[in-house]
Formats: C-alpha cells, sequence, structure tokens
C-alpha cells in the first residue's frame, strides 16, 4: 500500500482506473488541487522511507476498513522523520497558515465573563475563552466543564435552584468558567493571580465594594491569611506550570470549605509553554493521583484524548 501511493500519485494522466480513484479519493478527503496533490507527491518521493517500513511490509498489512489509518500512521512517521512534521507551532503566528483564521472566529464568536451566564442552548461555543476559539485544550475545557456543572447540580438536589448555592467560587485569572457555566450557583466570582514579587505583584488580597475578591499568592507557600470559605474553584492549564504539582494540590485543596468542588484540568500532551515556567504533562492516573495526594474525592474523570487529538495538538486529562 505505501508502495502504490508513492509511486501511483505523480502519475496524474494514467488511465489506470485504481490510479484516479486514489488521486480522486485524496482531492475528496484532503480539499487540495491537482496541482497541490502534485506536489505532495513529489515531496513524498523526496523522503527516505521510514526505518520501519521494511517491518512493516513483513509483518503489517491491512484490509478493508483499516488501511486508511493504516496509510495515515505511516505518512506521520515518514513525515516525522523526515523533520516535516510537526507542521505548526503551540500557538499560532503570523505566516502560520491557520493565523488569519483564528483571528477571523475569535472576532466571529467572541465569549467573555462580562457577557454573563451561558445559555443552555450556546453549549460548548460558549464556554470558548475570547482569543483561544481553535485551541483544542478549550474545547475539551468547554466539554468537561458542562459535564462537571450537570454532576454538581445533581449532588447539590433541590439546592441547585437557590441562588449562591455553591457559595464563593474562585477561578485563575479571570471568572470566566465559574461566570458562564455556573451563573448564580455561586455567590460571589473571585480571581486568584499569580503572586511574583520579581515582577512587581507580592502576595495580597483585595476586597472590593460587593465583596469579590482578587489574590495574589503562591499555592506552593500559602499565605496563612488564604481564605478557606469557597465551594467551588476552577484550576485549569495551572499544575503544568508548577515545579512540585502534589503540595500545590494540597494548597489549592485548603481554599475548598468541606463538600466543595474542585474543577482540575492539566495536559497530556501540549507545546512547551511559560508562564512563567512549564515542567509537567499528566496522564489520567497521574491527575489522579494529585487530586487524591491533596485528600481529595474524585468524582468524575474526563480523559478526551485520542490517536486523533495526540497527533494533532493537546490532549489535557481532567478530574
Amino acid at each position: 500500500m505505501w508502495m502504490f501511493l508513492a509511486l501511483a500519485l505523480p502519475v496524474l494522466g494514467a488511465s489506470d482506473p485504481s490510479t484516479q480513484r486514489l488521486w480522486s479519493a485524496l482531492k475528496h478527503i484532503t480539499g487540495l488541487t491537482d496541482s497541490e496533490l502534485s506536489y505532495f507527491a513529489d515531496e513524498l518521493l523526496s523522503l527516505q522511507p521510514p526505518s520501519q517500513k521494511t517491518l512493516w511490509q513483513e509483518k503489517v498489512h491491512c484490509n478493508k476498513g483499516t488501511c486508511a489509518p493504516e496509510v495515515a500512521s505511516r505518512l506521520i512517521a515518514a513525515l516525522g522523520e523526515g523533520g516535516n512534521l510537526p507542521s505548526r507551532a503551540f500557538e499560532l503566528f503570523p505566516g502560520d497558515p491557520l493565523y488569519n483564521y483564528w483571528k477571523e472566529s475569535d472576532r466571529q464568536e467572541f465569549h467573555s465573563w462580562v457577557d454573563g451566564e451561558a445559555a443552555e442552548e450556546e453549549t460548548i461555543e460558549a464556554l470558548m475563552p475570547e482569543g483561544q476559539p481553535l485551541a483544542t485544550g478549550r474545547i475539551q475545557a468547554a466539554h468537561f466543564t458542562w459535564k462537571a456543572r450537570g454532576l454538581v447540580s445533581k449532588l447539590l438536589g433541590p439546592a441547585a435552584d437557590t441562588y449562591g448555592a455553591l457559595g464563593r467560587c474562585l477561578e485563575w485569572d479571570t471568572p470566566f468558567y465559574t461566570i458562564k457555566a455556573f451563573g448564580p450557583l455561586c455567590f460571589r466570582h473571585d480571581v486568584l493571580q499569580y503572586a511574583d514579587p520579581r515582577a512587581g505583584r507580592p502576595e495580597k488580597m483585595q476586597t472590593y465594594l460587593k465583596g469579590t475578591r482578587v489574590m495574589a499568592l503562591d499555592v506552593l507557600k500559602p499565605p496563612t491569611w488564604m481564605p478557606n470559605d469557597y465551594g467551588l474553584v476552577v484550576c485549569f492549564f495551572v499544575l503544568e506550570h508548577v515545579p512540585d504539582p502534589h503540595q500545590a494540590a494540597r494548597g489549592i485543596a485548603q481554599f475548598l470549605n468541606p463538600g466543595g468542588f474542585l474543577l482540575l484540568g492539566a495536559p497530556f500532551t501540549d507545546g512547551v509553554h511559560g508562564c512563567p515556567d512549564d515542567f509537567f504533562r499528566y496522564t489520567p492516573h497521574g491527575l489522579r493521583k494529585v487530586a487524591e495526594g491533596a485528600n481529595l474525592e474524585v468524582l468524575m474523570e474526563f480523559s478526551p484524548g485520542t490517536p486523533v487529538a495526540a497527533a494533532g495538538d493537546t490532549m489535557p486529562s481532567w478530574a
């Protein structure tokens, strides 16, 4: 199959029905033009065969229903060994083919916590923060948040219809998920920021007129004034940035009052990104270990990672 693909593609004008059928199939699935597929064929022929090609030919064969994914796997291997993958970085940049579409999509689907609680019919799109419309991890976070919202409401029972049933809610940087997904279940929507004396951001807590808190602190070394009266804490895309996740999880757990809920999310495969540092990636079992090590009971896991997601950009685990 691999040799047939490599040799047949360049024969654009060939009358062989199987060759024409393969070419039509590639146009159908990729949306590429004849000239673009010709470039594709030239690039494949310029590559060195993958190191495992002989083994595949001897041991691995496909049949109807399995050949398409097998071809894709071999293409990924060849392009990876040839240095042609990945095709883009973790964060899009000017010059990336998707860069302008990222910006365009963000203008069309701009969601901010200032718009208030999301309507049920908005579902996933409503939980995509501004500036990140095509981020795989954010799409997965949206799915997880809606699932967690349903479970929390179920566990609250009749109290779920009461304003402020969760008490205070806390989230990193902005109250996006607490407002958009949990809305009136939260009596207050507080914000936690990283304390960084090097950047002129000392540890402090500011309480505003209506009672909202904005805190800057280090969860690895919680200050004595850190409150512990939260019914919900949302902690997404944080634990990969701390040098000791187990200690951080214990610090985060201290925010919760008895019976409080923690939504915890961290990536499995992700590009290196500093805020200001980037240390770890998590398997589902690894994230569960971190949560249970902080004396938290895991009520739900959401691990949407698949080979398709792994071949893309991100595959977080959630607990």
